[in-house]
């Protein structure tokens, strides 16, 4: 018999597609307007439909909403298009998979199961053009099937099966952010933003951290190495980002999101390692490039975790990083969080230390640094000219002043990219192009641009 329940929801506005309404699988019940499916049992007869046929190139995004914590069940959902019509399918005919019974060998479905492990709030995308039909997941284009018939409608099929509890249709996820929109989504320069979570903390007792400007050629570094940034390509290689100073026993580090991909199942890698950052300034080539884990295999001491932030990971998250002086373990804790347990990320031997690192390949894709708390004072690695990268002087002390340093009269409001001092006003920054080089007249530094943000 079929199941509709109809519930309130928050996450979404309006998606485009809804699931059919009269043809779905026994075990499925349909949520939020018929927007949302839930296998609410067992593993299987999970199949659903969209309740109207895909145009050509019109894009299916899929969340992932509920999945089966016990890891009791193999396989994953299924994905495609069909040509058969739901409304002439009765729900006791529908099989219990759509593989093999929907599926190209009887020429009317075209339908793939995905094997990867997938994660709550992931989005999926899928779509069919007269090459075939394609999904995209962490940020890779993949086949469903080629040579599909496109003469014919074509209805969307998911099978909410094994590991997969519930999904809903949703809006398109917001274009992953630039530089540009980076600085302008948030009221303050994104090293500047007030800490929400963590509010113990007091800035007097913080000692110098930035990022190294040794990284992999996906990253771009904002606000003198304070902010980065992973730019928008198809294929991440090597996008590694090492913390510029050491920690040892005691030592806590803080770190801020601030822009997330929906698109991508893992937030990434975080690693630890006794090897300066700079010490790869001119063979970052020599380290893994898809798979960080070979790390473990090189001569040096490397410590890895996998998946360290769960899938509540959101923008403006802050996080500390801790090495426990009695025990060693190296932990995390999100936004000062007194209820859950700290993450333990590993173990460390205690005489040494240890520079942090991350490998940016999932849906992190813009952080800063924006704190830390060292027991005894050490060196920081000085970030020199590397790979054209101009340096920058971390021991200039920062002016806070919001005037235009031309004019001394209006308020600064254009960001200099990449070294992220906010210089000019709209008018000096005009007239300062035309007569000089482009220069920050602070640290010296070449910038690129000058983006203009709103003034409070």
């Amino acid at each position: 018999m079929s199941q509709v329940t109809t519930t309130t929801t928050n996450d979404f506005t309006t998606p485009t597609f809804c699931f059919h309404q009269v043809t779905f699988g026994q075990n499925i019940r349909l949520e939020n307007n018929a927007s949302k499916a839930v296998r609410y049992t067992s593993f299987d007869h999970g199949i659903t439909f969209t309740d109207k046929p895909v145009n050509i190139n019109e894009r299916i995004h899929l969340k992932i909403v509920e999945v089966d914590e016990t890891r009791q069940w193999c396989g994953s959902l299924a994905i495609g298009f069909t040509q058969v019509d739901p409304n002439t399918i009765q729900q006791e005919d529908l099989p219990k998979s759509a593989l093999p019974n929907l599926s190209s060998t009887n020429n009317f479905s075209y339908v793939k199961r995905l094997y990867e492990t997938l994660t709550k709030q992931l989005c999926i995308i899928f779509y069919y053009n007269p090459e075939g039909a394609y999904f995209i997941l962490d940020g890779r284009e993949q086949d469903i099937s080629k040579n599909i018939d496109i003469k014919k409608p074509l209805w969307a099929v998911i099978d909410i099966y094994g590991n997969v509890k519930a999904v809903t249709f949703t809006i398109p996820p917001k274009t992953t952010d630039d530089g540009k929109s980076l600085f302008a989504k948030y009221p303050q320069k994104p090293d500047k933003l007030p800490i929400r979570y963590f509010s113990q903390l007091t800035p007097e007792n913080f000692h110098p951290v930035t990022f190294s400007n040794v990284h992999g050629p996906e990253l771009e570094l904002y606000c003198e190495y304070k902010v980065a940034l992973r730019k928008r390509v198809q294929k991440l290689v090597r996008p590694y980002l090492f913390i510029n100073f050491p920690l040892a026993p005691g030592d806590e580090l803080y770190i801020r999101i601030l822009s997330i991909d929906p698109n991508y199942r893992t937030p990434g890698i975080f690693g630890f390692t006794n090897v300066r950052p700079s010490t790869f300034a001119d063979k970052l080539e020599t380290l893994p490039a898809n798979d960080p884990a070979a790390l473990v295999d090189r001569k040096e001491y490397w410590l890895l975790r996998e998946e360290p932030f769960d899938e509540t990971l959101s923008e403006l998250d802050e996080y500390r990083i801790l090495f426990d002086r009695t025990s060693g373990e190296i932990l995390l804790c999100r936004n000062n969080d007194t209820v859950s347990q700290p993450r333990i990320l590993t173990f460390a031997d205690l005489n040494q230390t240890f520079y942090p690192f991350l490998f940016l390949n999932g849906r992190i894709t813009a952080l800063s640094v924006f704190a830390l708390i060292a027991q005894n004072v050490r060196p920081t690695e000085t970030n020199q000219n590397v790979n054209s990268t101009p340096r920058v002087d971390n021991n200039i002390d920062d002016d806070d002043s919001d005037r235009c340093t031309i004019c001394y009269d209006a308020k600064a409001t254009c960001v200099l990219i990449p070294c992220g001092h906010m210089i000019f006003c709209s008018k000096c920054k005009i007239d300062y192009e035309m007569r000089s080089a482009k220069i920050c007249p602070k640290c010296r530094a070449e910038y690129q641009q000058a983006i203009e943000v709103e003034a409070d």
